[in-house]
């Protein structure tokens, strides 16, 4: 085989196994805690695969918990929110909120999920912190 053959051969080989290596719009999911001192008193998650959004009071500080979820596809902005401001609960399962269906975001695209600390719905925020995942 000469010269020629032989690196266009490698660069074919090295094409096909780019191609088959995760792109980087990759689904990730991600989770974010509230900017307060320890124990965090809020959190908000976002799991890519069906897109599911939710938000759990962690803490019996007085404070509810708000989450947002935003995304821009074909230059709109989207937004999702949640509000839980029914307490922390001895019993878990009482302490979380999540968005009732799926949510149609397009694979690959980047989300923005932030969680803040709330006395009560359109109270002034408190300890937001904000992380990104991709659908």
């Amino acid at each position: 085989m000469n010269k020629a053959r032989m690196v266009l051969a490698t660069a074919l080989a090295f094409g096909a196994m780019l191609s088959m290596t995760p792109g980087a719009s990759a689904s990730r999911d991600t989770e974010v805690y509230s900017d307060d001192p320890d124990p965090k008193g809020g959190m908000a998650w976002f799991k890519a695969e069906g897109e599911h959004f939710g938000i759990c009071d962690r803490d019996y500080d007085d404070l509810g918990v708000r989450g947002r979820l935003t995304w821009t596809t074909g230059g709109v902005t989207h937004e999702r929110k949640l509000w839980h401001h029914t307490g922390h609960h001895q019993d878990p399962r009482l302490n979380c909120d999540s968005f009732p269906d799926d949510i149609e975001i397009p694979e690959g695209t980047k989300v923005y999920l932030q969680v803040c600390l709330q006395k009560e719905k359109g109270a002034p925020l408190k300890y937001c912190d904000t992380d990104t995942g991709v659908a």
